[in-house]
């Protein structure tokens, strides 16, 4: 007999912006369905190994924030994560699953179901758009279920819930037309940046390389590994170095990125196989170079099932750096970073990052090899999170609606879960208020994510502890060049300047809608 829920707020993906999504949601007093296709929670963060954040290090905002000092209280300080150079914030995956993990099971209103497949989602219209009434899935136990929300947040890695929702989906670079974006290409590339099957490595012994040039030793699809100029084994090594003797093995240069097609499920299986062996590949190359010790695979940090293909230290699933992404009310493109303060979207923020346009496409035969620009620190808005074709429908982690350019700086975990605690917000009041997300007031979304320490313009000199915080973020979101931003390359900044007499002054935080 099918089991039949009913819930306020069902999240499908426990990824790093569905956990956030859904620890907001139940703050906010609301009952929430997680459903997790994999062992664990966290995504990126935790089962595809990328255990090293990306920018926002001086922007600690909500969850992320939170999360970052659940970290640092269990290492012992924010030096105990500065192990590597790739980053300021690295750790051990395992420790993040079980962080993330602990944060869901601190509030009674969430369920969580790993090891579950959705099945199918019932489908309503309404004038056009898409009301999802049910998801069918079955769980861990082969049971099937059908789960009844009142809100529906979509989060899972690849955004193949995207489209069992009936929603209309784009990915790739779009043509330079489409946003007015004239460093695109001239025509659309349909293709995802390119994946990487991370892994963790243990060092086993005292590590020493071969002094042998790397030149002579660097052929085939690693040539260029360590750079032009070269830089040493040791700091190719360093470069995601984790707490204690471990390595995160995610290196972009010639390394272990892989190009496919992963936006078709049927292309997958052989992709992540040929991904899988890539990054074995580089392992044995790294052990050829050691005259001591070894470096392996390490065991006890991931589970062992199939989707790592019961390879100790192989993450459970790839990295991805881009989903399938919904059409928005709102779209976050190219000219919009570079000229926030004239962007009408600036005063719909709901999330901010400051890391820099970074693609990923060098095993793409058709890269376009995009000069990107410099760009300042930047917000997300909230029209980004409602499908144009949706009525009861939220998205976060990669799907949100930017244009293919911009995604490559909104894609890193501190942007996505801030994104899921957007959306966790705006379905709990969706609940309180028995609306939809399009009809929410914006301000009152904004209000909620300030109380919860959320940046939602990146100011680097004004933290959630200040008491003119709340008030001077209000002030930010009216726009006028109030905020000095500033391109520093893998450090963008965002500063206001003289906030004391920003504190005074009067401002329209009148009803905002969409």
């Amino acid at each position: 007999m099918k089991q039949q829920m009913q819930t306020d707020i069902a999240v499908i993906g426990g990824s790093a912006s569905g956990v956030a999504a859904a620890i907001q949601a139940a703050r906010m007093g609301c009952r929430v369905h997680i459903l997790e296709e994999g062992p664990w929670v966290g995504g990126m963060l935790s089962a595809a190994g990328v255990s090293a954040i990306d920018g926002n290090h001086e922007l600690p905002s909500g969850l992320w924030g939170e999360f970052r000092s659940r970290l640092r209280e269990h290492y012992g300080g924010p030096g105990a994560l500065e192990t590597g150079w790739v980053s300021n914030t690295q750790f051990n995956p395992r420790t993040a699953e079980n962080i993330l993990r602990s944060m869901l099971e601190a509030e009674p209103g969430i369920q969580l179901h790993t090891g579950c497949s959705i099945d199918s989602m019932e489908q309503v219209s309404e004038q056009g758009r898409i009301r999802i009434a049910s998801i069918q899935f079955t769980g861990s136990d082969g049971q099937s279920c059908l789960l009844r929300p009142e809100t529906l947040i979509l989060a899972d890695e690849f955004g193949d819930s995207v489209e069992m929702a009936g929603l209309e989906w784009h990915g790739g670079l779009e043509g330079r037309t489409a946003y007015g974006e004239s460093i695109g290409p001239e025509h659309p590339l349909k293709h995802p940046q390119d994946l990487t099957w991370t892994a963790t490595l243990e060092a086993k012994g005292e590590l020493e390389f071969s002094h042998t040039s790397p030149s002579s030793v660097l052929s085939g699809e690693f040539a260029g590994l360590l750079g032009n100029p070269e830089i040493s084994w040791e700091r190719f090594l360093n470069y995601g170095k984790l707490p204690g003797k471990y390595y995160m093995l995610n290196w972009p240069i010639a390394g272990n990125d892989l190009y496919g097609d992963y936006f078709s499920p049927g292309a997958r299986p052989d992709m992540f196989r040929r991904a899988r062996e890539k990054t074995l590949r580089l392992i044995k190359l790294i052990n050829s170079q050691l005259i001591s010790g070894e470096i392996v695979p390490a065991e006890h940090i991931y589970p062992l099932t199939e989707t790592n293909d019961y390879t100790p230290g192989l993450a459970l699933i790839p990295y991805i750096r881009e989903s399938k992404r919904i059409y928005g009310l709102q779209t976050l493109a190219l000219n919009d970073i570079l000229e926030p303060d004239s962007s009408p979207l600036t005063t719909f923020a709901i999330a901010s990052g400051d890391y820099p346009l970074d693609h990923h496409r060098s095993q793409d035969p058709d890269d376009p090899e995009i000069r990107f620009p410099r760009i300042p620190p930047f917000s997300l808005p909230y029209g980004s999170l409602i499908p144009r074709d949706g009525v009861n429908i939220l998205a976060a982690e990669k799907s949100v609606s930017v244009s293919g350019l911009v995604n490559g700086c909104t894609r890193l975990q501190p942007v996505v879960m801030q994104a899921g605690q957007a959306a966790g917000a705006a379905a709990a009041l969706c609940v309180r208020q028995n609306t939809t997300p399009a009809q929410i007031n914006v301000r009152e979304l904004q209000s909620e994510l300030l109380d919860g320490g959320v940046y939602l313009m990146p100011s680097h000199n004004l933290a959630p502890d200040d008491n003119r915080f709340k008030k001077i973020q209000k002030v930010l979101l009216t726009g006028g060049g109030i905020l000095r931003r500033e391109s520093v390359n893998w450090a963008n900044r965002g500063y206001v300047d003289n906030p004391d007499s920003l504190f005074k002054k009067e401002i329209p935080w009148n009803s905002l809608f969409l």
